[in-house]
């Protein structure tokens, strides 16, 4: 395979970062949408099957991210576990420096024991990041605020029957 044809073979990933900022007062409101590749530049997909479904995919991952942000903001289990795989779990650095996996029952259980921000009146910050799809997997990363916190969560999701579930949450938080 000659240089030229690898290229363009490495190229067909069908990769693609979505960037996003929401913001919202009584309604979120999506604003400055961007769009750019994980990989530059890259090769098109004239194939239009493959690019509805890219598209499809790319807005159930967006409308997952807006049930995880809702979830936050309402801490509510409920939706929390309608996008979470029942296997998955919550992996973050602990405040003693050690890595605390949580599975995702226990997470849920916790959540159901948080006041909720918008109980509170507080501010809504939602942000996705960047959204990158590979098949039946994809990494969304987003930010959001509980305040104190304000958090940076991975989720790694993967496609389960034709739907996107999230099969790992790896999280920060800083204050």
């Amino acid at each position: 395979m000659s240089k030229m044809d690898r290229r363009a073979f490495l190229g067909r990933s069908a990769s693609v970062t979505f960037g996003a900022t929401l913001v919202s007062a009584p309604g979120l409101m999506l604003t400055d949408p961007t769009i750019s590749y994980a990989q530059s530049p890259p090769v098109p997909n004239n194939n239009p099957i493959d690019n509805k479904l890219m598209d499809a995919d790319a807005h159930a991952l967006r409308s997952l991210a807006q049930t995880y942000f809702d979830g936050a903001y309402e801490m509510d289990a409920d939706k929390f576990a309608s996008i979470f795989h029942p296997s998955s779990s919550v992996t973050k650095v602990g405040d003693d420096g050690n890595v605390s996996v949580t599975p995702i029952a226990t997470w849920l259980a916790a959540v159901r024991n948080l006041k909720a921000p918008k109980q509170q009146g507080l501010e809504r910050q939602d942000q996705i990041l960047s959204i990158d799809v590979e098949g039946e997997l994809a990494l969304v990363k987003l930010k959001l605020q509980i305040p104190p916190r304000y958090f940076t969560d991975l989720l790694s999701c993967l496609k389960v029957n034709g739907t996107w579930k999230i099969a790992q949450k790896v999280m920060t938080s800083k204050i």
